[in-house]
């Protein structure tokens, strides 16, 4: 049983890696714009349907597509910007607006994706090859390559944000957008670039997970539910707090369901976001957001 516990650990551990990458992109663009994006997981999806349909209609190497994937992902989060979130923010109840012409993109790019490439599941190759072995835990190359990769993303995305103009620009209109553009920063530029930026780490996400999970068009909706869980728990506009809360949720959803169904895991971690929003709706890493 212990051993059984190691294992899903290991699991959960690149699942978190995934969700944290999710997340990430919608708690950023939550953090500069300050709106909800219900498409994310659309951008998710489609990454993962890049990568599939270019393995196994084109041949191209798995390790090629997760680029491309990642290019799409952030094509098609420009796209949305300019028919779901840019002709509407500017109006009075432009927030609230969004959350509805956004859901009504992931449903346009949901249905497109079913109609021209059907329900799944379509299976992907992966980088496949060897599995490393630690004791009772035993990780395939694919598991390494979504840790490995997600590590150095948030290292990556870390020093970015701390260390480059972009970065200073994208906190200061996270701060305040309007005495960012007193001082010169072009804020719906920075904006733009930060919708980019959140569509790269989606497609990114979708791509790297495809080959453990299968291709479903489903799973862009189960990726925003999650997502949304670990911005709400970890914070709005969180860095920190997407990245802890992600792992923590795919280590707990992979240890539960040991002894539970996937529904009734699911059921226990929106539990988990009713306790966080009565008892701290803030969210846990409310100073880190600050």
């Amino acid at each position: 049983m212990f051993d059984l516990v190691l294992q899903q650990l290991a699991n959960g551990i690149s699942t978190g890696m995934i969700y944290a990458l999710i997340a990430l992109g919608l708690t950023v663009v939550f953090g500069v714009m300050h709106v909800i994006n219900f498409a994310h997981g659309e951008l998710y999806m489609v990454g993962a349907l890049c990568s599939v349909m270019l393995t196994s209609r084109l041949g191209i190497p798995y390790i090629l597509t997760v680029p491309i994937a990642a290019i799409a992902g952030a094509l098609i989060a420009i796209v949305t910007d300019r028919i779901a979130i840019s002709p509407v923010l500017p109006r009075k109840d432009g927030h609230a607006l969004v959350l509805i012409t956004t859901f009504a993109a992931s449903m346009l790019i949901n249905e497109t994706v079913v109609a021209s490439a059907g329900p799944g599941p379509i299976p992907s190759p992966g980088i496949g090859g060897w599995v490393l072995s630690l004791g009772p835990v035993a990780l395939s190359a694919q598991r390494l390559l979504v840790i490995g990769v997600g590590l150095l993303l948030v290292i990556f995305l870390q020093l970015m944000l701390m260390r480059t103009k972009f970065g200073r620009s994208l906190r200061a209109v996270a701060q305040s957008a309007w005495a960012a553009e007193v001082v010169g920063v072009d804020v719906r530029k920075i904006a733009f670039l930060t919708l980019a930026l959140s569509g790269l780490l989606a497609g990114l996400a979708g791509a790297l997970v495809v080959p453990i999970v299968t291709f479903s068009a489903a799973m862009g909706s189960h990726a925003i539910i999650n997502a949304f869980v670990i911005v709400v728990i970890g914070s709005m506009g969180s860095f920190v707090g997407a990245v802890v809360c992600g792992v923590a949720l795919g280590v707990a959803e992979s240890i539960a369901s040991i002894a539970m169904s996937s529904d009734a895991s699911s059921a226990i971690i929106y539990s988990l976001l009713l306790v966080a929003l009565l008892l701290r709706p803030q969210g846990l890493f409310a100073r880190s957001a600050r």
